[in-house]
């Protein structure tokens, strides 16, 4: 697995930004966001897919062959004759070697994430589906290698040539996870009927897991069923418009883009601190900028004076890894911005205190308590608050927190969903909830 960011030196860090296919991509970044934008029929969205298809494939190729040669010299053997050429270093360094892959797994990730963008564009910004096709293990990088995989090619293109039309192959996201691909057609009352398959390359072989998860998907967002998994989760409509405050990160990385970071408050007694990498790390050199950051970061803080216990949230290395989140190439910013994000050129952190998050609450009339522990770190599963009100009760884990936090959700529409929650929930149930007109907040 390839390390995080913030697990690497600052001298391997900034040599794998600035290496030339992570810069290349960058550029690719920003011409798939804006072709993504311009998509407007089927025809426009097979053309799309068609090209992050090749560009994922040979992402994925090029991570294979290093890892091939990683390998060889990690025994000691000499190099193959076929070694694909090193970019940047000396072929016969194992870590030079290590780089490259490390680099090519990002690559490979952003563009999951230009897939993911996809997913939530031709599902029209419907949340449910994404809650709904996350839930399974991922399949792994996209290859030829994999039968099932061109099988999946070659029924997405038999779909348009023949029916005209578009099938979005799952494994090009990160977070479609069951079923292999979706079928988007026009119905006869003007509505979008969406057809999920699971393909099998030999049609006599049945795996009763995949299809028991593929029926569940379609009767949980058609017919209220519960959702796949061992965890009885069922969707809930708030009936709530959804809101964001995703101008003011607009503003602040418009600004940092200027000078270098900035600081901001957004409404709901959040801080936003914004970071442009390279415009930061020319005006002060690495170190320098690594110290205003964190001097401007401690200012904010000063400045809201903030009481309980501190939570922030950061865009760094996230892409196509959080399988809830909507991908930055559909945040309603400008397409080079959604590109920074992605590549972690442009970051971003949102700070908020848990005294004000419960006050949020607590106006709606609900009953609502802290429970992570001061000085804990906020795991994946564990409980971080219980919220209470009208006989029903939920714990909020990490991924709910971070939602409201990196898309600068309106606590008020949000804390009046969470009162629709418990008001429409089943007792016994994990509630998934979703808002309404949601296409309004996204590109």
């Amino acid at each position: 697995m390839a390390p995080m960011l913030t697990d690497m030196s600052s001298d391997r860090l900034d040599t794998l930004i600035k290496h030339p296919f992570h810069r290349e991509n960058g550029e690719r970044l920003i011409r798939f966001i804006k072709d993504l934008r311009e998509c407007r029929s089927a025809e426009d969205f097979a053309t799309f897919q068609r090209e992050l298809l090749h560009a994922t494939l040979a992402a994925n190729l090029a991570r294979a062959e290093r890892s091939r040669v990683i390998k060889r010299l990690r025994k000691k053997q000499s190099l193959p004759a076929d070694a694909p050429d090193l970019v940047v270093g000396d072929p016969h360094d194992l870590d030079a070697w290590r780089l490259e892959s490390d680099v090519l797994e990002r690559v490979g990730r952003q563009l999951r994430s230009i897939g993911d963008a996809l997913a939530w564009r031709v599902f029209r910004y419907d949340r449910r589906y994404i809650l709904t096709l996350r839930r399974n293990e991922s399949p792994g990088p996209m290859t030829l290698s994999k039968e099932g995989t061109v099988h999946e090619i070659q029924f997405a293109e038999q779909q348009w040539s023949e029916h005209r039309r578009f099938a979005l192959l799952h494994d090009l996201t990160g977070c479609l996870r069951i079923g292999d691909v979706s079928v988007f057609q026009e119905g006869d009352n003007g509505e979008q009927d969406i057809l999920l398959y699971e393909l099998k390359t030999n049609p006599r072989r049945r795996e009763s897991a995949q299809l028991t998860r593929t029926r569940l998907a379609a009767e949980a967002l058609h017919m209220g069923g519960p959702l796949p998994g061992q965890d009885k989760a069922v969707l809930v409509e708030t009936g709530v418009p959804y809101a964001t405050h995703l101008s003011v990160l607009s503003d602040a990385l418009a600004r940092a883009h200027q000078s270098g970071l900035k600081t901001m408050r957004a409404p709901g007694q959040r801080g936003v601190l914004a970071l442009d990498i390279a415009v930061a790390g020319n005006r002060w050199g690495g170190q320098e900028a690594t110290r205003q950051f964190h001097a401007a970061y401690a200012a904010l803080l000063r400045r809201m004076r903030l009481t309980g216990q501190t939570i922030p949230f950061s865009s760094g290395d996230s892409a196509a890894r959080n399988t809830m989140a909507p991908p930055w190439g559909i945040y309603p910013l400008q397409p080079a911005q959604c590109a920074g994000l992605i590549a972690d050129v442009l970051v971003f952190t949102v700070t908020l205190s848990s005294d004000n998050f419960i006050e949020e609450l607590r106006k709606q009339g609900l009953d609502a308590e802290w429970v992570l522990p001061r000085g804990a770190d906020m795991e994946h599963a564990q409980p971080v608050v219980i919220i209470q009100g009208h006989g029903r009760r939920v714990t909020m884990a990490r991924a709910g927190i971070e939602q409201l936090m990196l898309e600068l959700t309106d606590l008020q529409a949000w804390a009046h969903g969470m009162d629709q929650l418990l008001r429409k929930g089943v007792a016994g149930w994990q509630p998934w909830p979703y808002f309404t007109d949601e296409c309004k907040v996204w590109v």
